[in-house]
């Protein structure tokens, strides 16, 4: 009886360290994963920071015309402006709280 119970916590033990294996490798992997994806966000935010540079200094001259096109052109860079600003706003105020927990 004694052997049973030995040979059953042995099989246990197996498979715990075949779980623990398996689920360390697909945490490697999602890491890897995560790192090109803050790349890839890296990447997308620099150019979303031109992009709003150029669309700032047009929003900011002048229209000659007062056509409603024009004026709505306008409008809507101005507001596709206010949303990469919300945006990148959202996304560095979330990054900066990760960078405090791993500080911490």
């Amino acid at each position: 009886m004694l052997w049973l119970i030995i040979v059953f916590l042995m099989l246990c033990l197996a498979a715990s360290v075949w779980l623990n294996v398996h689920v360390v490798r697909k945490n490697l992997i999602l890491a890897d994963q995560r790192e090109e994806l803050v790349d890839t966000i890296e990447v997308s935010l620099d150019t979303l920071d031109n992009c709003y540079s150029n669309i700032a200094r047009s929003a900011e001259i002048p229209v000659l015309s007062d056509e409603p096109v024009i004026r709505e052109v306008l409008s809507d860079i101005k507001r596709a402006k206010n949303a990469v600003l919300a945006i990148a706003s959202k996304v560095v105020i979330y990054g900066e709280e990760k960078g405090l927990q791993k500080d911490e």
